[in-house]
């Protein structure tokens, strides 16, 4: 028996020692894997996708360490890759079902060999985490084997297609009062789009108005795609009115908590009552109609007594001519105050008609205003600019308020004589550079002519205060080609620059918003002046190393007789084209024109440069109101644009003009700030190495094996005959220019290059020449000439009305670019600092090359939220389509959270359809106001300025009392992070204001647990201390036993 009873009690000491053991076990686990901090990042997650091919630094997991490891954004993959992927020859696969959300499972992983999918099992425990996955991986047997990760299943690869944005209906709200019945209507706005085959799919749309944020996050479903909608309260909640532009973006995701990983954007949509023809152009002593016409229904309130039900009348809105302040009393005085008078009236419809809203030929009409011209002959004021100013009156009604006194976009009045002499000119500078005057002198510029690194001015109009500088760098050998452009109006600078691996799209100084700028691609860009003389800029890559330009400009009647510049003077007499800038004039036989091209170059450190990008230059350009703008008037209901009457009806200010942004398909924000400093520090811009030409082998062209050549490949195209012969002004000068290229450089693709320039020319005559493309009895093929892609899409896609739809593996907007190159990121705005004193911080800036259309690419971002010990609190993951601005700029918009913190912290990382990824970014967001940035060595840290608390997210200064209450005040002394309660307060509303202090959550929590305790708990009571002191001793003596214990079932 006593052999048994000891058996006995080694059975249960054993059993008791197993289980301690486990609950020890247990003890050290128990810190739960989904936790922050409780799982180790895995890392070179871009090489070990099933795509990724084995590269000669295979990775190798056999050295691993055991424990939880957390890959966000992806999942182990759950199919056997091929060998030699995922980084690695032997691949890792997990066999097996994931659990639902908090679940544990031990699941099998596959180590693929050659005769078998699963040659190694390796058990590894598995946790779903809700957003993410855990896993406990094990050591692998084999260097040459690592465990193979996919993007999670969550991200939908796939965008919409056919984003705009229209007008969708009319929303009425009803209500009694008084005897009447108020009928309020609601314009909305619908983002339509084809959606996807999938019926489970969500759609999350983002909302813009004039690229102001108005709704982010809206989302709908296939059965509810009506729901995607802009409504007018929308719009006023904003602070937006009429006579804007909107667009919407669109993306696909799960799970209404998810963000999409690819967006796309719609068309910008013009909002309000468009004016057709923006700049009018009156003959002296003659009469112009301006038209305008609504792009969405005009709606306003609607009155209907109860007493008698059914009588309505509509509603109707006046557009009529406004002035400035500063000179309505003048023009009131001398216009017998009748300046109201002049006004065109817009109708809507009753509560009781409101279906004729749902037909557009119903509202979607053209509106007059007769503008007449008074002035004799030889009556003209230099000095003065005529401009029509308009304005809506009041409306009723909260819906109607978007329509109410809204401004719109100054109308330029141009007063002529009667020529036409300007019409289907065009000042163009292609390849090393031909150039061709406004009256047609064409005249090659070579190395003597336009020297590398100097500035010349291609077009100026000083009475208008607009200019083009163009710089030129070697090209094609000797050749020199247009490397940037600066096109000027007043105050307004836009820039494309290439020139010494530059990379500068961008306004550098923008005051008067008188320039429009629109992205027509990634390669074209249109330049739109005041006076509506226009500049297009093509870029054309030599070798695939480089950008050159070929640049357009576009008179207007504006500029008949004031130009002068490399583009001549235009007059329709092309005998006076090379007049120098001192005056004096070049005879055409005196080839080549050195002489008159160097009169327009700018010396070096000339204060006019544009292109020096000093800032002194900016500094003392002359702004457009220091020319006075004659305001047109009205008298006795008819409205006039005259320099001789009403002479005193004049103003210095400026309407609403446009912003400095670049309109495209695109959301497009401007982040005007340190490009001065990024492009004067030679650091910053592509290396020299990067910049070299590749050598070509040259072969040597008779102008006949040349002519030959060239016509060969432009008569390929099948247009460019159809253009020649019956387009207006188009001529055969691109290919003379092609001849004399070959001739020159022996370079046979240069063909290409100017085949597309011709092409491109041609569609721009068209757009200018409305009647071919009204003209329904020709036979001619024009729209569809219009409708050309650029570069015939690179061969790399299909034109489909003017787009391209690249073949897989091509993006860009003519599809010439690999889709696996990531952007190369050269730098942060601000240097990834973003102050929230200052601005926004809803999106971080992105400097490199190249930001593509069609590239999808991704931004996947890390938000950490930082306490002031510089610790971690809380971490959020997303993922959001990277915008483009520019070929070298674009943005990842910064998402935040409810969480209030010290800091934010953005890690971030960009990838083309999740096959490589770029290296791994950081945005820090703070505020200056009271947090003082420190670098030391690269550890980042911000100290709290002294004289401010930080409560709840907000820089508080000494002293300032709580919003609503004089008992609780900022005392840093006392609680840096908190409210203080005064001393000398009334009771009743300390109490008050304690218990509202009390459900706030303090930034003290995170910087200190213990200090919370300390604040809350003065002193602990003695019984509580006691018991802590017993639960101390119990514990300490577990852990002894339980050592104990141990040892004894490890001798056993």
């Amino acid at each position: 028996m006593a052999v048994q009873d000891k058996d006995v009690f080694s059975y249960v000491q054993m059993h008791y020692c197993l289980g301690f053991m486990l609950f020890a076990l247990h003890y050290s686990v128990s810190q739960d894997p989904c936790d922050g901090g409780n799982a180790l990042t895995l890392k070179f997650l871009t090489k070990r996708s099933p795509s990724y091919a084995m590269d000669s630094a295979p990775l190798c997991d056999r050295y691993i360490t055991e424990t939880w490891y957390r890959a966000e954004g992806y999942t182990m993959t759950t199919s056997p890759p091929p060998l030699r992927y995922c980084g690695t020859l032997y691949p890792v696969w997990l066999s097996g079902t994931i659990r639902p959300i908090g679940v544990s499972q031990t699941l099998t992983a596959c180590e693929v060999g050659f005769s078998s999918k699963c040659t190694r099992r390796y058990p590894i425990e598995v946790k779903n985490c809700t957003n993410f996955l855990v896993y406990n991986l094990k050591a692998l047997d084999l260097c040459n084997s690592a465990y193979c990760f996919d993007l999670y299943e969550d991200c939908v690869n796939e965008t919409v297609s056919d984003v705009g944005v229209t007008f969708h209906n009319i929303t009425w709200h009803s209500t009694s009062r008084q005897g009447v019945v108020q009928h309020d209507p609601s314009v909305n706005l619908l983002c339509s789009f084809a959606p996807s085959d999938d019926d489970t799919l969500l759609y999350h749309i983002d909302w813009y108005v004039d690229n102001d944020t108005v709704i982010q996050g809206q989302t709908v479903d296939k059965d509810s795609l009506q729901d995607a909608i802009l409504s007018a309260e929308d719009m006023l909640k904003a602070g937006k009115k009429i006579n804007c532009w909107i667009h919407c973006v669109v993306g696909i995701k799960r799970a209404e908590s998810n963000y999409p990983c690819f967006s796309k954007s719609s068309e910008l949509f013009f909002a309000g009552f468009e004016i057709l023809n923006p700049t009018l152009t009156i003959e002296r002593k003659g009469k112009a109609q301006l038209m305008i016409r609504p792009t969405i229904p005009f709606a306003a309130e609607v009155i209907e007594p109860i007493a008698n039900r059914g009588s309505q009348s509509p509603p109707e809105i006046d557009i009529s001519v406004s002035v400035s302040d500063d000179a309505s009393e003048r023009c009131s005085q001398q216009s017998s105050g009748a300046l109201t008078s002049c006004k065109i009236t817009i109708n809507g419809f009753s509560e009781n008609n409101k279906h004729m809203y749902e037909e557009q030929t119903n509202w979607r009409k053209i509106y007059s205003i007769d503008v007449s011209n008074t002035d004799e002959e030889g009556y003209y004021m230099a000095n003065h600019r005529l401009r029509l100013r308009l304005q809506t009156g009041g409306a009723n009604g909260r819906g109607a308020q978007i329509f109410s006194d809204a401004i719109f976009h100054d109308i330029h009045i141009n007063v002529v004589e009667n020529q036409r002499g300007w019409k289907g000119k065009v000042c163009k500078s292609h390849g090393d550079p031909y150039l061709t005057t406004f009256d047609g002198i064409r005249y090659a510029c070579q190395a003597t002519g336009c020297v590398s690194g100097i500035t010349y001015i291609l077009y100026q109009n000083e009475n208008h205060l607009q200019e083009v500088q163009v710089r030129h760098e070697r090209c094609r050998g000797d050749g020199r080609c247009v490397c940037a452009v600066a096109v000027r109006a007043g105050q307004d600078v836009f820039i494309i620059d290439f020139c010494s691996g530059r990379q500068f799209i961008s306004f550098p100084i923008c005051n008067e918003n008188s320039i429009k700028t629109v992205k027509e691609s990634d390669k074209i860009y249109k330049i739109i002046l005041p006076t509506g003389t226009f500049v297009k800029a093509e870029f054309r890559e030599f070798n695939g190393i480089k950008f050159f330009l070929d640049i357009d400009i576009y008179p207007t009647v504006a500029d008949f007789g004031q130009t002068s510049g490399l583009c001549g003077f235009l007059d329709n007499d092309w005998k006076n084209d090379l007049r120098h800038k001192n005056g004096t004039e070049d005879d055409r036989r005196s080839y080549p024109y050195d002489e008159f091209t160097l009169s327009w170059q700018l010396s070096i450190g000339s204060t006019n440069d544009l292109l020096s990008y000093t800032p002194a230059v900016f500094d003392q350009l002359q702004p457009l109101s220091s020319y006075t703008n004659k305001l047109c008037t009205c008298v006795d209901g008819e409205t006039y644009c005259s320099y001789k009457l009403y002479s005193e009806c004049k103003t210095n200010t400026t309407g609403k003009e446009y912003h400095c942004v670049l309109h495209s398909s695109n959301r497009k924000k401007r982040d005007l700030l340190h490009h001065l400093t990024y492009l004067l520090n030679p650091d910053m811009k592509l290396k020299e190495k990067d910049l070299k030409f590749k050598r070509v082998k040259r072969q040597t062209f008779s102008a006949i094996d040349a002519f030959n050549i060239c016509d060969e490949a432009f008569q390929q195209s099948g247009y460019y005959n159809t253009c020649l012969e019956a387009v207006p002004n188009f001529s055969n000068e691109t290919l003379l220019n092609c001849i004399s290229d070959l001739t020159l450089t022996g370079i046979q693709t240069l063909t290409q290059w100017h085949l597309s320039t011709a092409l491109s020319q041609c569609q721009t005559f068209i757009r200018l020449n409305s009647s071919l493309l009204t003209d329904n009895s020709s036979e001619t093929s024009y729209e569809y000439i219009v409708n050309l892609c650029q570069n015939n899409c690179s061969n790399n896609g299909v034109c489909s009305n003017g787009k391209c739809i690249c073949e897989s593996g091509f993006g860009g907007s003519d599809c010439s670019f690999d889709v696996l190159s990531l952007p190369t990121i050269t730098r942060l705005s601000d240097n990834g600092l973003c102050d929230k004193s200052n601005e926004p911080c809803d999106d971080i800036t992105l400097y490199g090359y190249y930001f593509l259309e069609n590239m999808y690419t991704t931004c996947y971002v890390i938000r950490e939220e930082v306490n002031m010990s510089n610790v971690v609190v809380s971490t959020t993951f997303y993922n959001v389509p990277l915008e483009e601005r520019t070929l070298f700029e674009g943005y990842c918009s910064l998402q935040y959270g409810q969480e209030t913190s010290w800091i934010t912290k953005f890690n971030f990382n960009l990838s083309n359809h999740g096959m490589q990824y770029s290296n791994t970014y950081s945005v820090y967001v703070y505020q200056s106001n009271c947090q003082i940035f420190q670098n030391d060595t690269g550890a980042i840290r911000f100290d709290l300025q002294a004289g401010y608390c930080f409560i709840m997210g907000t820089c508080i200064q000494d002293g300032t009392s709580k919003q609503n209450s004089d008992c609780w005040k900022c005392r840093p002394e006392i609680d840096l992070y908190g409210w203080t309660m005064e001393l000398d307060c009334n009771v009743s509303e300390t109490l008050e204001t304690s218990t509202n202090i009390q459900n706030q959550t303090s930034l003290s929590e995170d910087v200190d647990e213990n200090k919370k305790h300390e604040k809350l708990n003065t002193k602990f009571p003695l019984e509580t201390i006691g018991l802590i002191a017993a639960v101390t001793v119990v514990i300490v003596a577990l852990i002894v036993t339980g050592v104990l214990i141990i040892k004894i079932c490890i001798n056993r």
